[in-house]
């Protein structure tokens, strides 16, 4: 918890998350508008909350500064903005104008509280904001990824990746009193003043009829985007790690959206499908939509579990964020109990001793596809894509992290899985681990099984934002078996 102790508590959205990546740094915006009342309204209907908003005569907190606040714009993919550990203060006032020295002296004890609280120094890394030319964009902003996320400082709105604003302009006498303004031990300035420039002294021209004074200054910035919130900003603000499939790896196609999770046809036969480390059987009547709701929500679950955490060397912590995931995306499910496989003499293949452990929560149905699917797995030529595709996510120098699920629909309708969770630590690394005959003391196993239940109305309310969130290469790391006798 990091709570400004001389600022006024003021949620508005909540927080965008906690903090996922990035040393922790300042950013500085500016509102573009005269009044803070103008800015909270702006950010309750936007739902782009910063983590401070700053005027002549207060201090606003809205988001804990131990999360993210919303006012950056997060484009999919790329480096994380409001949730790299970016405390962010919004300054009433104009990116092209001078400020109010009073809001700057707030401003800059509440820069003081930041950089002791959370070890921000005294530095601009991506250089100094650059002041307006002509009363508009000067250029030149260095939005530079790698240093956004590697070095903690303060930065201006102008210099975040993703963003294209170029708030909050700072003369050259603001820059140097923000950064060099000192206080006592009661908040008060103890060091010289920053005198107001000639245009901050200058009173509006007021209108008449008592409207909005004539000369009021207008921004010339382009307008906030909206920030997502809920579920759409989960999806959204996911970390997402994604290795390319290697070239040659047999895909399918799956369609990307339909009306509802029931609609379409049923599959004619017993089909199976590699999705990235997963090997996923569905048994006959699944619909073509309830395949593809399984397969995106499972893939998101890996990508997502992997860009949190390292799938092969924190594998539990990997497995936590998966089932997350899973629950977010409307998944009954429980966190995954792991237990040791002990064989102690005798060798023994990884695909049976998988069997063995979800027997115990599958249907004939469900246990039937999956031995069906992967004894049509083992068949597959060394260089098939398929194989390849799954050897590829899902082992790594002589460590593994994989699943096995077979997907049914009940006699009551619903989406059931029966998934198995395995992963292993060997002497060495051998391709098609899986059907390998490993000895008892060549491979340290685990495993865990679960039945799950997808809430079907409440995935396909939230379908669109996890296929805009994989976006169009998804079917990448999708290759279908032919599953023959059934």
């Amino acid at each position: 918890m990091a709570r400004c102790p001389f600022a006024v508590w003021h949620p508005i959205s909540g927080s965008s998350g906690p903090h996922v990546s990035g040393p922790f740094k300042i950013v500085h915006h500016t509102t573009e508008g005269s009044s803070a009342a103008g800015a909270l309204a702006a950010f309750a209907e936007k739902k782009s909350d910063p983590h401070f908003t700053v005027d002549a005569t207060r201090i606003l907190q809205h988001v804990d500064t131990a999360e993210g606040a919303r006012a950056l714009r997060n484009a999919q993919g790329g480096v994380q903005t409001n949730r790299d550990s970016a405390v962010q203060i919004e300054l009433v006032g104009f990116a092209h104008l001078p400020k109010d020295p009073r809001a700057l002296t707030q401003l800059a004890r509440l820069c003081r509280w930041i950089e002791a609280t959370h070890g921000v120094p005294k530095v601009w890394p991506a250089g100094v904001p650059r002041p307006a030319k002509n009363g508009r964009d000067p250029g030149g902003h260095n939005r530079d990824a790698q240093t956004w996320d590697g070095q903690s400082g303060h930065y201006g709105h102008c210099h975040v990746p993703e963003n294209t604003h170029w708030d909050p302009g700072y003369n050259d006498s603001e820059m140097a009193f923000i950064m060099g303004a000192e206080f006592d031990a009661q908040g008060r300035l103890a060091s010289p003043a920053l005198a107001p420039s000639r245009a901050a002294r200058k009173p509006p021209v007021k209108s008449r009829r008592g409207k909005a004074p004539a000369s009021a200054p207008r921004s010339t910035m382009p307008d906030h985007s909206d920030v997502p919130t809920g579920f759409e900003a989960y999806v959204h603000n996911l970390p997402l790690r994604r290795v390319m499939p290697f070239p040659g790896a047999a895909v399918q196609k799956v369609a990307k959206r339909r009306s509802s999770s029931a609609a379409g046809p049923t599959q004619k036969a017993t089909e199976a499908a590699v999705n990235v480390g997963a090997l996923l059987g569905f048994v006959d009547g699944v619909s073509v939509q309830d395949k593809d709701d399984v397969l995106y929500s499972v893939q998101l679950a890996q990508f997502g579990a992997s860009g949190a955490f390292d799938r092969f060397t924190e594998t539990q912590a990997w497995y936590g964020k998966y089932t997350e995931i899973l629950e977010n995306l409307g998944w009954a499910t429980e966190q995954m109990a792991f237990s040791r496989f002990d064989q102690q003499e005798g060798e023994f293949r990884m695909d049976q001793a998988a069997l063995a452990v979800i027997t115990a929560i599958a249907t004939q149905g469900q246990l039937g596809v999956l031995q069906a699917s992967m004894s049509a797995l083992g068949k597959l030529a060394e260089d098939d894509g398929a194989i390849r595709l799954f050897d590829f996510h899902s082992s790594v120098q002589g460590s593994g992290n994989f699943q096995l699920g077979a997907v049914q629909r009940s006699a009551n309708g619903a989406l059931t899985m029966a998934l198995g969770a395995f992963y292993f630590r060997s002497v060495d690394e051998r391709r098609r681990f899986l059907f390998f005959k490993w000895g008892s003391r060549q491979l340290h196993f685990w495993t865990a099984a679960q039945r799950m239940t997808l809430n079907a109305d409440f995935y396909a309310r939230r379908r669109a934002d996890v296929l805009a969130r994989l976006e169009a290469d998804a079917p990448k790391y999708i290759a279908n078996l032919k599953l023959g006798g059934r």
